[in-house]
């Protein structure tokens, strides 16, 4: 089979690898879909990974091929990521003391074929498409980063950064009743879709002084809630600068590289700081995640700008990295 193999920082090649074999308690699934996630970038653009390995953990696909003692599946089902170990239904239930761990043990899904656990795949409901399928673990990271935030009717909300899990959580922002939603955000085709979902006014960081602009628009105040999801050398400072005094901060953003900090800006506002990332999602984040879904409460599918292949993931890296040249929202890669 192809798959896009990781073979140094900042560059994958695609190449014929061995299809993989499902052990006991597993299925082979035929990846339909697997969406480039900010983590792969990260693990791509600074060699985090091991050279040989292959990305990709937002995915789905078609069971092809059971392994042995495999009862609850069977081949032809559609499936897609679970994140947290389920214990016997095929179908998502809550279990809260499940834990996060990888889906399989042996390779990503930037490849044709992924042999994964069956503890770890849920069916794809019949009123689900694939394309949403394969966005449902970043609304699940939306949801729980909402949650943290602790948002009440009436709250202001910014958001620094416009990526595809920001633009999920603006939509549901608003429906939990901001008062009114701001976005810094470089990037053109992003910060118009921001617009276009509910977001009152977007800034350009690089033309706009927004901190000045967006305490102005709340009467002095600054937003009850910050989510930080750009990353960037300066994004937490300014988060912490923004926010209203004893507000809430939360940073979805992922730092590979060190920031410089001044604590001493922050006293004066005293906020409530709380860190993020995919993994630490719980159960019942997913279980509303795919209530949202089903009930098309959030439109996953206005996020997805662009589906590729294999053959062009290299290139595609490449042009999100550099937001002078990107103009993509999420992107699907399909094998």
């Amino acid at each position: 089979m192809k798959a896009a193999v990781f073979k140094k920082k900042g560059f994958m090649a695609v190449e014929e690898v061995p299809t993989p074999v499902p052990r006991e308690d597993e299925a082979l699934v035929k990846i339909k879909y697997c969406g480039i996630c900010g983590t792969d970038l990260h693990n791509y653009s600074f060699g985090i990974t091991a050279p040989g390995r292959v990305l990709g953990h937002e995915w789905c696909g078609m069971i092809t091929e059971l392994g042995k003692g495999v009862q609850n599946f069977s081949k032809g089902d559609r499936v897609m990521l679970y994140k947290h170990k389920r214990r016997s239904s095929p179908r998502l239930r809550l279990n809260p003391r499940a834990g996060y761990s990888s889906p399989s043990r042996r390779m990503g899904a930037y490849a044709e074929y992924l042999a994964v656990p069956t503890s770890r795949i849920i069916r794809i409901p019949d009123e689900v498409s694939d394309k949403q399928a394969a966005t449902l673990e970043p609304l699940v990271a939306a949801i729980h980063a909402i949650r943290l935030g602790k948002i009440k009717i009436s709250d202001t909300v910014a958001f620094i950064g416009a990526g595809p899990i920001a633009l999920l959580m603006i939509q549901r922002v608003r429906q939990a009743g901001a008062r009114a939603v701001y976005v810094s955000e470089p990037v053109k085709i992003r910060a118009a879709k921001a617009a276009e979902l509910g977001a009152n006014q977007v800034f350009n960081p690089f033309k706009e002084d927004v901190i000045a602009e967006i305490v102005k628009l709340t009467g002095g105040k600054g937003p009850d809630i910050v989510y930080e999801c750009a990353a960037t050398k300066n994004t937490l400072n300014q988060a912490c600068q923004l926010v209203a005094r004893n507000g809430r901060v939360t940073c979805l953003a992922v730092y590979q590289e060190p920031i410089t900090l001044t604590p001493l800006d922050w006293y004066t506002m005293q906020p409530e700081i709380k860190f993020t990332t995919n993994g630490d999602s719980t159960p019942f984040d997913w279980e509303i995640g795919l209530e949202v879904m089903i009930n098309d409460q959030i439109d996953v599918e206005t996020t997805i700008s662009t589906i590729i292949s294999l053959h062009e993931i290299q290139e595609t890296f490449q042009t999100l990295l550099d937001p002078s040249k990107n103009t993509m929202l999420r992107v699907l890669v399909e094998p």
